[in-house]
């Protein structure tokens, strides 16, 4: 596992067919829609038990006292959903930026929902039927938040901190008070830039209180970087480490870092590209050590305009990549009015040494057309907001959940799918690959085409 994060290998799939792999459709059960509910942004999380949670929000300050952002949770493996009652979080300010993040030593869920001013901290310890909630969390005045959890009542809230830079703040009673904050990563840290960190990972340690965690929060830099800030204290301190440097003529700041864990120890993580201005492309890149050292980025997408890329991984050896994928080479600011943009997926089964071609999620485009990433400063095309979601469950099976708009102006859904469960495996096509140094080299992938049903429970 070690040497396949660390190799630099990547996919030299023909163009044509890995941006035009609607045929591979297949490999995804028909979508379901979670809402019709006008949101975009859809995250994703995987109980211990099965059970599936997908979040977003309601619209900064929508409803005055309170505006709870959604949450959707699903029984049966995605078949069918329902909104969990939004209970005492109903009461506080929210309906910004939304997270969500599971215990993963019980039921307990945690929710964070944003107002600016703070987030309105969340718990509940019945699959979101009722909920302890309080207007505060983090350090005041704070963008984009993230929350992540050890277990046993440690959760720790990652942020943008105005004007300080990217803060986390951990809680030890279950996230309901959140009274440790530490400077994750400074503006000067990533390069004078004054945006939103990219995702956290935890990974549980074995002091008390999670004095021990693992904690990890990605970020872009302003001069084309990617970076990690990385605690080995329970969020006490953090060190800063260099996962992509810094480049002329690329641009990091449009899509938000992903970062996941891997198995113990191990971390992946892609961004987006802007490239000279002109197109997008999405890199990936690996630790062995838990972000202390990174594999050199590897370009994972790079025909067509992949937008928004989201990452999750197991201990093995998968990784899954989603994102919001137009065929024609563009910006998606600037995309034509007939581009039109799909839910697509392309996975690895060795940690991330090779990676599949695309494949089409859902034949029913996402939109069509321009897609604003300029967050707030858009005046319109922006109703897809900044991200979709992947999420790998117990069995190894990748769940998807992206928005799709309606009307091509305002009017959104969300959409589910799963990857289906093997029966059977065809003749595997042979996909041509590069090394480092160039060498051609070939390899059967016989996960590529297969012939599989989907049950409601994915088992």
């Amino acid at each position: 596992m070690v040497a396949a994060l660390l190799a630099a290998v990547s996919v030299a799939a023909d163009p044509a067919t890995t941006a035009s792999a609607g045929e591979q459709g297949a490999w995804f059960s028909d979508p379901v829609v979670v809402s019709g509910q006008n949101t975009a942004e859809p995250g994703i999380e995987v109980a211990p038990d099965g059970r599936l949670y997908v979040n977003a929000p309601a619209g900064l300050l929508a409803d005055l006292p309170g505006a709870a952002s959604f949450l959707w949770r699903s029984d049966d493996g995605g078949a069918t959903w329902v909104l969990t009652p939004p209970g005492l979080r109903a009461a506080f300010p929210g309906g910004g930026d939304s997270d969500v993040a599971v215990d993963p030593q019980g039921a307990t869920v945690y929710f964070s929902d944003l107002w600016v001013g703070s987030s309105t901290a969340a718990v509940s310890d019945d699959r979101g039927n009722s909920w302890f909630a309080s207007p505060l969390s983090g350090v005041v005045i704070h963008d984009r938040q993230w929350l992540a959890t050890s277990g046993g009542g440690v959760v720790y809230l990652a942020y943008n901190q105005i004007p300080a830079g990217v803060m986390v703040s951990k809680s030890v009673d279950g996230g309901r008070t959140f009274v440790v904050h530490s400077l994750a990563a400074s503006v000067l840290d990533r390069s004078g830039c004054v945006c939103p960190p990219g995702t956290m990972v935890v990974e549980e340690g074995t002091g008390p209180a999670g004095l021990a965690d693992r904690v990890g929060v990605v970020y872009a830099t302003s001069t084309g970087g990617v970076g990690f800030a990385r605690s080995v204290d329970g969020g006490l301190t953090f060190a800063q480490v260099t996962v992509a440097p810094a480049r002329d003529g690329i641009d990091t700041t449009r899509a938000f870092p992903v970062v996941a864990n891997a198995g113990p120890g191990q971390l992946v993580a892609v961004w987006q590209e802007v490239v000279e201005g002109q197109r997008t492309r999405v890199q990936f890149s690996g630790s062995a050590d838990w972000g202390r050292s990174w594999s050199d980025p590897q370009v994972v997408v790079d025909a067509g305009t992949p937008l928004f890329p989201w990452v999750d991984a197991n201990g093995g050896g998968k990784v899954g990549v989603s994102l919001y994928h137009t065929d024609q080479a563009t910006l998606p600011d600037a995309a034509p009015d007939d581009a039109v943009w799909f839910e697509r997926y392309l996975e690895s089964l060795d940690g991330g040494q090779t990676f599949s071609p695309l494949v089409t999620v859902d034949p029913t485009p996402v939109k069509t057309g321009p897609i604003c990433t300029q967050g707030a400063a858009c005046a319109q095309d922006r109703e897809l907001l900044d991200f979709q979601a992947v999420a790998i469950d117990t069995d190894g099976l990748a769940l998807l959940t992206w928005a799709r708009s309606i009307d091509n102006v305002a009017d959104t859904e969300i959409r589910f799918a799963r990857q289906l469960t093997d029966e059977a495996t065809t003749a595997a096509p042979t996909l041509h690959l590069h090394d480092a140094v160039g060498d051609a080299i070939t390899r059967p992938l016989p996960w590529l085409f297969r012939t599989a049903t989907w049950s409601p429970t994915g088992r």
